[in-house]
């Protein structure tokens, strides 16, 4: 006798099926949801990175932006104060012949901003750049010497420095600006060979109608609270004193003598992490008088 199927098993055949037909359909919806949040999830991360690379892009447009503005600001304060006629100036103890490729107009510099005493220059980096100070110094951490809002600030004396450029330790702040602007030319003084390349141990300050010299002596890392920072200084054996404490520090030996220093200068910059300060100190050498296109030397020793 052939296999009979009774209603019961057709129905459980039929049932079993339709089971396994919901089964795959539940699964293939599952797939679809699956690819569906994919998507979506794809789309919000393409989204939130299109996002934060228009905004990146944006703060570095805005950073290029604010360095130009800050450029061009110096250019042109540098086109009214310096002209292109060079001085020849005799300085220093051993009768130094030099030429400041510059001429300098302090009454221009004053025209734009009375805080200003002079101009640095640094022939090793060409850096040429005006010198103010203020009532304080937070203002020019911000304002360029034009008295203008940028990022590039200004180089400043110490405000508490009573006697401006003629102090016996003067100390000139100054941003260390990624694009090399300010002071951010000067971490290559942490190479000696750099330092003891021909002629780039030296820097000028021009104020008024004087030229002086100054040679570097140290350079070092500092904490933004530290001895580095002592100024108006009684006596000169006190500067002297502190001027070799200072040299001690230095990352190479320089081979300057600062035993009889009269002056130092010292700029101070941020390190890149911000956490601490680079340092160098110039001594100073002599200093000419311009008189209509000629210089009458004085040296240190005087």
């Amino acid at each position: 006798m052939g296999n009979i199927k009774t209603e019961d098993e057709d129905d459980f055949i039929v049932s079993s099926s339709e089971l396994e037909q919901d089964e795959a359909d539940a699964v293939f919806e599952a797939q679809q949801k699956k690819k569906k949040r994919s998507r979506i999830i794809s789309r919000i991360i393409l989204v939130i990175s299109a996002c934060v690379f228009i905004f990146a892009a944006y703060n570095l447009i805005s950073i290029l932006l604010e360095y130009k503005k800050g450029n061009d600001i110096y250019n042109g304060i540098e086109n009214d104060v310096l002209d292109d006629t060079p001085v020849n100036i005799t300085i220093g103890d051993d009768d130094q012949d030099v030429t400041i490729p510059f001429t300098y107009n302090h009454q221009a510099l004053l025209d734009i901003n009375p805080d200003g005493l002079g101009f640095l220059y640094i022939p090793s980096t060409d850096t040429r750049l005006p010198i103010a100070q203020t009532t304080d110094n937070d203002f020019y951490l911000t304002h360029t010497f034009d008295r203008t809002y940028n990022k590039n600030g200004c180089l400043f004396v110490d405000y508490r420095i009573t006697d401006k450029l003629n102090a016996n330790h003067v100390i000139i702040y100054g941003h260390n600006m990624n694009s090399g602007a300010m002071f951010g030319s000067l971490s290559k003084y942490k190479s000696s060979g750099f330092y003891n390349t021909s002629g780039n141990d030296v820097f000028y300050i021009y104020t008024e109608d004087v030229i002086r010299e100054y040679r570097i002596f140290t350079t070092y890392i500092s904490d933004p609270i530290s001895d580095t920072y002592t100024f108006n200084f009684v006596s000169l054996d006190g500067l002297r004193s502190y001027a070799n404490r200072m040299k001690a520090q230095s990352m190479y030996d320089t081979g300057v003598n600062v035993d009889d220093t009269t002056q130092v200068v010292t700029f101070s910059t941020c390190t890149y992490d911000g956490k601490q300060r680079f340092i160098i100190s110039g001594t100073y050498v002599g200093e000419s008088k311009i008189n209509d296109g000629t210089s009458d030397e004085t040296s240190a020793s005087e």
